[in-house]
């Protein structure tokens, strides 16, 4: 079975308006789109078709994603974006930018000085603005940040410049945001009501539409060829979903219930079973034929995140390059996990139902255990946990009970947000630390042995006072 859909099925309407947006931006009309619509909708989809007809034009590309580990990082999609201009060895420093170029230290770690200025949002917005325009003159540029729902204030409040001041340049800035209620959602839903941006609802499939998905992935050449049940079964289950869709027909393939002989594809057995229960069964399936090791690798990954880091996993589970590798291969052909491209040494799982089928199969202690040694091997490779693996091993370190040290994580990286000047994301750090501290010195009824992790530090440092941060956070959950 092919492993998803060959060509966009239901969406030329909206990759009318992707195209005709990215020739703007080729001809100096810089815009703002939003993608917008449910969990499994198709909006990375239509996203990748826009990558690849910007590609195709000669359009330079930038791409981001918002992270749902733990909490929200500091300017990650826009730093993530942003970096990729590094690594095509075009030259950057000579690119006009004046004093911007040190504002822009705060998100690209080549140009950061040590310094912080303490600027606005407002200032960080133009730089980004200014480094956009200069780094797209003469090909023009496409910059996509993927689920920006689950994104940063900090991001979002550079953004909103950006959907303001994006006319007359050569850029197209294109992000993905789901239909629930977020921060994302409401900036998408106010650029548009001001003129500033294109909202771009992607609608369930329609009845014929899914029938159509169904008749590319068998690889028919129409829906007359596909047994009546099954394409009524999976339009009932699917709600018009096109990961649904994709998701219950290998499911039907998997089970033996939908088989294919030399009449064609035929329908054997029952059909009408609970969709969730199918669901996991069929990612379970598909897990279980990666054999234990694999599966101990998926768990892992699973432990560390929707997104995961190889050097990580391969720290965790102790598996050599070539075993490493070829169950990510496998990974990749089952359609369970991707390469989380532009980041190097990251791959993502495709959908959070593959996490959820994976934690069923590890008890509590287990996924406890996986937590500690992820933390454990996050500290290891990055001793002074600098950018976001500070906030990385402080959710491991909350997953597996270690609520003082968790607490004492996040603090630090709290810390390092408000030198940085992101607010909103310190307040949310150290609100979750003096919870944690306060659930721990209750628990443990005095005080706990202080471990810091300076940004100064080469390696996490054990003192008997605790940080500024840590103090702070106690003294607080003290008074509580």
């Amino acid at each position: 079975m092919r492993s998803h859909t060959p060509y966009l099925i239901g969406r030329d309407l909206q990759l009318t308006q992707l195209e005709r947006s990215l020739a703007d931006a080729r001809q100096g009309m810089g815009s703002v789109v939003f993608l917008v619509g449910e969990a499994g909708v198709g909006k990375s989809r239509l996203a990748a078709e826009a990558v690849g007809q910007a590609v195709g034009s000669g359009m330079r590309v930038l791409r981001g994603r918002s992270s749902t580990t733990g909490p929200a990082v500091p300017f990650r999609p826009l730093t993530e974006a942003l970096m990729s201009l590094f690594r095509g060895g075009d030259p950057m420093d000579d690119l006009a930018l004046g004093p911007y170029r040190a504002v822009l230290g705060r998100l690209i770690p080549d140009w950061d000085t040590g310094e912080r200025d303490g600027s606005s949002m407002v200032i960080l917005g133009e730089a980004v603005l200014r480094l956009l325009i200069a780094a797209g003159r003469g090909q023009g540029q496409l910059l996509l940040l993927e689920d920006l729902h689950d994104a940063d204030p900090e991001t979002l409040g550079v953004l909103e410049y950006l959907v303001d001041n994006l006319a007359c340049t050569p850029v197209l800035l294109v992000a993905t945001v789901r239909t629930d209620i977020s921060d994302a959602l409401d900036l998408a839903q106010s650029a548009r009501r001001r003129g500033a941006a294109t909202v771009v609802e992607l609608p369930p499939l329609s009845r014929p539409q899914v029938h159509e998905v169904i008749a590319a992935q068998l690889g028919v050449d129409s829906p007359g060829d596909v047994p009546a049940e099954v394409l009524d079964r999976l339009w009932e289950d699917s709600a018009g979903s096109p990961y649904l869709v994709e998701e219950l027909l290998q499911s039907m393939i998997g089970s033996g219930t939908l088989v294919q002989g030399p009449g064609g594809w035929r329908a054997v057995g029952d059909l009408r079973r609970d969709v969730s229960s199918t669901l996991a069964r069929g990612i379970l399936r598909r897990i279980d034929r990666l054999g234990a090791q694999g599966l101990t690798l998926m768990s892992a990954a699973a432990v560390l995140g929707r997104r995961f880091p190889l050097s990580v996993l391969q720290r965790v589970t102790g598996v050599d390059d070539r075993a490493l590798l070829g169950h990510l291969h496998a990974g990749v052909a089952a359609r369970l996990v991707v390469p989380d491209e532009p980041a190097p040494d990251w791959y993502s799982f495709r959908h959070s139902p593959t996490l959820k089928a994976l934690f069923t199969h590890m008890t509590p202690g287990r996924r406890a255990e996986l937590a500690r040694r992820g933390a454990q091997a996050v500290e290891e490779l990055h001793p002074a946990l600098e950018d976001d693996w500070c906030a990385l091993a402080a959710g491991l370190r909350c997953e597996a009970g270690d609520r003082v040290e968790a607490g004492l994580l996040y603090a630090d990286a709290g810390g390092r947000a408000l030198a940085a000047g992101a607010l909103n994301s310190a307040v949310t750090l150290l609100s979750r630390a003096e919870s944690l501290l306060a659930e721990g010195a209750i628990r443990r009824r005095g005080p706990p042995p202080w471990r810091t992790c300076s940004p100064r530090s080469p390696r996490p440092v054990t003192s008997r006072a605790p940080s500024a941060w840590s103090t702070t956070c106690t003294r607080s959950a003290e008074k509580g």
